[in-house]
């Protein structure tokens, strides 16, 4: 727990870092590198690990959808697609022997699911100009990493009734209505501390619509808990206890992102009929 809480602080750190070149192109770094590495952990789970070529392809397709901008994903996006296909069945060819085409299915489907899920980021900034958007990247985050952080504590101390006991045993139903609740609850204090930084030291007024936020969030936070289950599905069949090792006590890339993988373009698609966040008249 120690080591866990000591590392959670770390990355908050770094999360802080990281969102303070939220309007600059370092940011498409950051996530393009992430989406990268989170590959690198997925074809790792279905043993295609040793395979240099696929794994080469497949991080640097993933690492540049981060930088195709939203308005031009048909121009730019069904060429490099096409030609990545194309390297992937070179590589299915060339090493049959090593890799199955299922494999190659797999390793296809998480090299679109997981940048695409990570460039919504970038997507939202480019829809809707960097105060808007952060704050709805912190509702995502908050979705995916407050929802995790009640179901621990929740599930800890109240859980008896298993949610997922094949998938993840240590999942119960009190800590997931924890965790939704939990997420409601801090997500809409973030928000108005974020609020309250904007106008304070950016000169920034923005309207967070907290009804709305209310009522999105458990939404937010059980798409979280969906995507935290799906990627225990395929490293419990991986045989793996967690993706890697890069965040002490907590795993791998894929352990700590998991979640947002799913949060994040459920706010994206969220924002695009409902107003969450607005700059104030």
């Amino acid at each position: 727990m120690k080591q866990r809480i000591i590392t959670s602080f770390v990355c908050l750190v770094i999360l802080f870092a990281v969102l303070a070149f939220f309007d600059t192109w370092l940011f498409n770094l950051v996530i393009a590198a992430i989406a990268a590495l989170a590959l690198y952990e997925l074809l790792g789970a279905v043993h295609c690990r040793g395979i240099l070529s696929l794994n080469l392809v497949c991080c640097l397709y993933g690492a540049a959808i981060p930088f195709i901008p939203h308005g031009m994903t048909s121009s730019l996006l069904a060429p490099l697609t096409a030609v990545y296909i194309f390297l992937l069945f070179l590589i299915l060819l060339r090493e049959h022997r090593r890799v199955s085409a299922q494999q190659i299915g797999f390793c296809f489907f998480v090299s679109l699911a997981v940048p695409f899920a990570m460039s919504t980021t970038v997507y939202l900034r480019q829809r809707e100009g960097w105060p808007v958007a952060l704050g709805l990247i912190l509702v995502a985050l908050s979705g995916a990493w407050m929802s995790d952080t009640g179901a621990y504590f929740t599930g800890r101390f109240l859980g008896r009734h298993k949610l997922a006991p094949e998938i993840s045993p240590k999942k119960t139903v009190e800590g997931a209505i924890g965790g939704v609740v939990v997420c409601v609850v801090f997500t809409l204090l973030i928000l108005w501390g974020y609020a309250a930084i904007c106008g304070q030291f950016f000169g920034v007024r923005l309207a967070v619509h907290y009804g709305t936020l209310a009522l999105i969030m458990p939404l937010v936070s059980v798409s979280g808990m969906l995507g935290d289950l799906s990627a225990s599905v395929i490293k419990r069949q991986g045989g793996l206890k967690d993706y890697g090792t890069i965040f002490p006590g907590h795993g791998g890339i894929m352990d700590r992102f998991d979640s947002a993988l799913f949060t994040m373009p459920t706010v994206f698609l969220l924002s695009h009929y409902l107003t969450i966040i607005g700059l104030a008249a």
